[in-house]
């Protein structure tokens, strides 16, 4: 397990000083021999760490003479692991927490790093940690949340609101997956799932299970499902495209929600999916290859910018456009430390849907959404467009919480052009 922890350490350091993606780095860090036991420990370390780091470095400053500014960048993550092992991984004894960070800090610090590491370590593990009587700062320390962000909730939820909201953050969410209706139904995916040893359950038409390593999966590499939030899944559904319609996914990659749409669409009429990068324009392609859909015709194309062949072509639009993702900081903690207080996205956001508008039909449908709980990027946003175009009105709006609806915080809006 020592290993484990020097893996993420290194996933932790790539997170924190080079930007990297959590999800990316744990993917390319853990190797499919890996045993089961040691990916889920480096990924519960490295997601937690992740999300606790306020938190963490509270702890640190209690603890230590050394400002948290002079202790070296290796040397801070091994402190930030092992105090996260006392006091959140219950399972670890304490011992092995505080030696196994020792040896780190023997290998990656110098001379005085251990002794330091391993003082401080003992100190925390036999002290309460208090925390902040300030109400606001308290939110903030205990649940390991920027400042900023907890007031801004405050302000706009109350403070009971905003405890349970970011407290729902932290809670351990079971896999939501989507089945392949093209190729198979909720409960022959379950049976096949439960057939092989995982434990699964149908729920409204897709499968909750506990976490499992699918890129070895053959039914996930033959195409049979897509692991999705039940929140994202409601958008295809609100869409509700049918068959032999013409379908626009205005910024598609990598095209969970566009072969949804196809899977809705029984693979029968026209999608095309606008991205602006190339790259992501192969990820389409993949995923629909992967599950079998043919109707899907990535195109390259910046949705800020009107296609003039696209005018007046589309029976449904989707604009899941890009977001502050406030609402997935439960999968991807690190969008609460990168994100800045200043919100510059509604301008893009109403760019793109007011040149996605222009591509409906008369009676046509469009669906906004985002994986933000952010008003300004949701319902000012819709709120603004359906005040300045009167040839549409909202037929579906819907805010989802984490800590109320048990999914990813998210928004989705239905307009429809009646003129």
């Amino acid at each position: 397990m020592s290993n484990a922890r020097e893996i993420a350490m290194k996933v932790i350091y790539d997170v924190e000083f080079n930007g990297a993606y959590s999800n990316m780095a744990l993917k390319k860090a853990l190797k499919t021999d890996m045993p089961k036991q040691d990916k889920a420990f480096i990924s519960n370390l490295v997601y937690g760490v992740t999300d606790r780091k306020l938190t963490l470095d509270y702890v640190i400053g209690k603890f230590s003479k050394i400002k948290l500014k002079k202790i070296s960048k290796y040397i801070l993550i091994i402190l930030r692991m092992g105090i996260y092992q006392i006091m959140f991984m219950d399972k670890v004894p304490t011992s092995a927490a505080v030696n196994e960070s020792v040896k780190l800090a023997r290998r990656y610090g110098h001379g005085a790093s251990a002794g330091f590491v391993n003082g401080l370590l003992r100190n925390v593990s036999k002290t309460e940690i208090e925390y902040p009587s300030d109400k606001t700062e308290y939110l903030s320390v205990k649940y390991s949340f920027p400042m900023w962000l907890c007031e801004k909730w405050i302000d706009e939820f109350g403070y009971d609101f905003t405890e349970k909201l970011i407290e729902s953050f932290g809670m351990e969410k079971r896999l939501n997956i989507r089945p392949n209706r093209l190729k198979i139904t909720a409960d022959e995916l379950c049976k096949k799932f439960k057939d092989n040893g995982i434990n699964a359950e149908v729920y409204d038409g897709y499968i909750v299970s506990d976490g499992f390593d699918i890129s070895a999966d053959s039914l996930y590499n033959d195409g049979y499902y897509t692991i999705q939030d039940s929140a994202a899944m409601q958008t295809a559904k609100v869409l509700a495209p049918c068959e032999g319609d013409t379908v626009i996914d205005m910024c598609a990659a990598p095209g969970g929600k566009t072969t949804h749409i196809a899977e809705l669409m029984n693979n029968k009429g026209k999608i095309y999916a606008f991205d602006v990068h190339e790259h992501k324009i192969e990820l389409i392609k993949k995923n629909a290859e992967r599950l079998g859909i043919t109707i899907i015709e990535p195109k390259l194309s910046d949705g800020c910018k009107i296609d003039e062949s696209m005018i007046n072509t589309a029976d449904k639009i989707l604009c899941d456009v890009p977001c502050s993702g406030l609402g997935i900081i439960g999968r991807k903690p690190e969008i609460k430390w990168n994100r800045a207080e200043d919100n510059d996205l509604p301008k893009m956001q109403r760019q793109i849907l007011d040149n996605a508008s222009k591509y409906l039909k008369i009676n046509g449908e469009i669906v906004y959404s985002t994986c933000t709980i952010e008003k300004e990027e949701n319902k000012a946003v819709t709120d603004s467009f359906t005040a300045d175009n009167e040839n549409f009105k909202k037929v579906f709006e819907k805010t989802f919480y984490p800590h109320i609806d048990n999914t990813d915080g998210f928004y989705i809006c239905k307009m429809k052009r009646i003129k």
